[in-house]
């Protein structure tokens, strides 16, 4: 499977959690010939010498710690809008973003973090802890009703690959029948998926009442290193309540970084994603 970019850019501000997305970031440039970009938006372009000077010193400690070179770039402008736009000019494949749980999330871009989220074209990891080291590296994927929760499948395969990692598939045991029958079928479209990649995985059903929560709890009795998640295409009329739903997830209090992909509206006209 070929890589959806060519660079891993990692949201930068000088904190811990940057400092955590960097990391994992590094965890996963390690194992693909993506470019590491270090990205620190600004405010006021007379910090811009000063900043690339700092900026310049985590490069150099990178590259004498781990014999890594890596990028930076620093960005005068807003965070929330201008990450993604330094992403889409360096073909990035995937954003790092560190937070420090719910409140960090919010705080991270002000008003607009889970819109910067939300209406990326590029995937965001939200990292809150630092990379563990298992023998196996472990992903779990929530396959619901949507017909949009089957994207990640092309993110789940690829990092099964680079990884060898496990994966789990998870989905709901909804009440409704017409519901049941959509995410029953789903989950046979990710399963011979999947099997067209000869990857091996495991299913489980989990409880629909709290999704979130039971993904979560499974996640982190199953030691996960990575939750899947797709958020909500339609950020115009994003509320209170399926906003605090996905923050809920994508910050969890087991601090599980969390892989959120939005839907692609060109795969909408495909029939094997309908």
């Amino acid at each position: 499977m070929k890589e959806r970019g060519k660079a891993i850019v990692v949201g930068w501000d000088f904190s811990e959690y940057s400092e955590l997305a960097l990391e994992h970031a590094l965890y996963y440039s390690y194992q693909t010939n993506m470019k590491l970009y270090l990205v620190h938006i600004i405010k006021r372009e007379s910090d811009a010498e000063k900043m690339k000077l700092d900026m310049q010193k985590v490069v150099d400690r990178v590259y004498q710690d781990k014999g890594k070179v890596i990028e930076m770039i620093v960005r005068c402008g807003s965070v929330s809008q201008d990450l993604k736009l330094v992403a889409k000019e360096v073909s990035a494949a995937v954003v790092f973003v560190g937070t420090h749980g719910i409140k960090g999330l919010q705080n991270y871009t002000g008003s607009n973090a889970l819109k910067m989220i939300m209406d990326s074209s590029i995937p965001f990891v939200i990292v809150q802890a630092p990379l563990e080291k298992h023998t196996r590296y472990s992903l779990v994927c929530p396959i619901d009703h949507r017909k949009e929760s089957k994207e990640v499948l092309y993110w789940v395969a690829y990092l099964a690959h680079i990884l060898d990692a496990e994966i789990t598939l998870v989905y709901p045991e909804y009440k409704s029948k017409a519901r049941v029958r959509r995410t029953l079928a789903n989950v046979k479209f990710s399963k011979k998926y999947l099997n067209s990649y000869r990857i091996q995985y495991n299913e489980v059903k989990l409880n629909s009442n709290r999704f979130n929560d039971a993904i979560v709890d499974y996640a982190k009795k199953k030691k996960a290193d990575l939750i899947f998640t797709i958020t909500n295409r339609r950020t115009k009329v994003l509320n209170f309540f399926s906003a605090s739903k996905i923050q809920y997830l994508i910050a969890n209090k087991e601090k599980i970084s969390v892989f959120c992909l939005n839907p692609r509206k060109d795969l909408l006209s495909y029939v094997s994603y309908k």
